[in-house]
């Protein structure tokens, strides 16, 4: 694990210490939160201790100067604003360090940057198939068993949670945002394809999923499982994911120029239209009792008002103003529409038909699952860091394009 992993994990730690000691009735977040620092400390080395170190100690100097806000008190707007934007710092980081990585390795140098293992999140067969091996045969993948831990805390976060990864934390749905308002400024409108068009146009995401999981669930038999995972390959895996975007072909940058088409024309263009894992969040979403919900009594509509302010405030273009209960594949939780819902009518919520789930709260579960449980995954199982030796993955750099399965 890098130094920038641990404190990002860390990061997730230290939130949900805050959330814990300014929830005021929060007696359930703290006895859960004493049980996780329990196992926290089976399971933190020197690394992470450093990581929270570091993070601890920014938080102190930056309260020394600005005293911290109350957690609760805080917009969701800017509260999902300010994580997107460190998520996506960190990814920065992490995109660099793991170039530079490949880069001493393929010029036969000794990285003085170790490699960063939660680019391997970025691998969704490798992780299908390691927690399809884990689960089916008991067998942990030496190689990437960080995309096998990523693959089943997205998918709990999903199951629990819907498609709230997309809007508090996904990096590439920010760098599409801002593409998108690039686009915006030199040439002004907003676009909104025609409804049959993007009709069509959603379907794709739904028919890259559906390749995926014909290769996770049915191309590779279970037999045949244990020596995939032993394959140059498989072990070489994030190496030909990068060489697919940064070596073009005339598929593969074709491939780009359609994402980037998308991403620029239309606003969440990449996240509605093409990306898998927010299909899968979809499905595994329809699971979840969190929902955006509307209480008619409250809604200014009720008392005859025009109000639509919540619908034209969806990035996702749901109509909110006319559901009880959003159930669309397309809502990510990402609560702009309770946002911008009149205070004096406060019509508008994240959580059951019982209970109402803070901005504050969600941000903390979402810390917990992705965040807090890799780390114990990496202390308590040593799931996460890659088992492949530097001279096996230099000879695997120079075989790279003759690589197949």
């Amino acid at each position: 694990m890098s130094l920038i992993e641990a404190m990002t994990m860390a990061a997730g730690l230290v939130y949900l210490v805050l959330l814990a000691w300014q929830s005021r009735s929060g007696w359930q977040w703290r006895l859960a939160l004493g049980l996780l620092l329990m196992f926290w400390l089976l399971a933190a080395d020197s690394l992470i201790w450093l990581g929270l170190g570091l993070v601890a100690s920014a938080l102190a100097l930056w309260h020394q100067r600005r005293p911290l806000p109350s957690l609760e008190a805080l917009d969701s707007q800017q509260l999902r604003a300010r994580t997107r934007q460190l998520q996506l710092l960190c990814w920065g980081l992490v995109t660099v360090q793991y170039g530079l990585h490949v880069w001493q390795l393929g010029q036969g140098i000794s990285p003085w940057l170790v490699r960063p293992d939660v680019v391997d999140g970025f691998l969704p067969i490798a992780g299908g198939l390691g927690l399809r091996a884990w689960l089916g045969q008991g067998l942990v993948d030496p190689h990437h068993p960080a995309a096998t831990v990523t693959v089943l805390v997205l998918s709990l976060s999903a199951l629990l949670l819907g498609r709230a990864f997309c809007a508090w934390f996904c990096p590439l749905g920010l760098a599409g945002e801002w593409l998108h308002g690039l686009r915006s400024r030199w040439i002004a409108g907003e676009w909104t394809p025609p409804r049959w068009l993007d009709a069509v146009l959603r379907g794709q995401k739904f028919v890259v999923l559906g390749f995926l999981l014909f290769i996770i669930l049915l191309a590779v038999p279970a037999a045949a499982l244990p020596g995939y995972l032993a394959s140059p390959y498989h072990q070489a895996a994030d190496m030909k994911m990068g060489a697919f975007f940064f070596n073009l072909t005339l598929i593969s940058g074709l491939c780009l120029g359609w994402v980037l088409l998308l991403t620029a024309s239309f606003r969440q263009g990449f996240c509605r239209y093409l990306c898998p894992y927010g299909a899968w969040f979809a499905l595994l979403g329809l699971l979840t009792p969190l929902r955006i919900r509307r209480d008619p009594a409250r809604c200014l509509r009720s008392a005859g008002h025009d109000c639509d302010k919540c619908s034209r405030a969806c990035p996702s273009r749901i109509q909110v103003h006319q559901l009880i209960a959003v159930r669309s594949l397309e809502c990510t939780s990402c609560l702009s529409c309770v946002a911008a819902c009149p205070r004096r009518a406060d019509a508008l919520h994240l959580g059951t038909t019982r209970r109402r789930l803070s901005p504050p709260r969600l941000l903390g579960l979402l810390c917990l699952l992705l965040l807090v449980l890799p780390l114990l995954s990496y202390g308590l199982l040593e799931l996460w860091v890659s088992q492949t030796p530097l001279a096996d993955r230099y000879e695997l750099l120079q075989r790279l394009p003759w690589l197949s399965h």
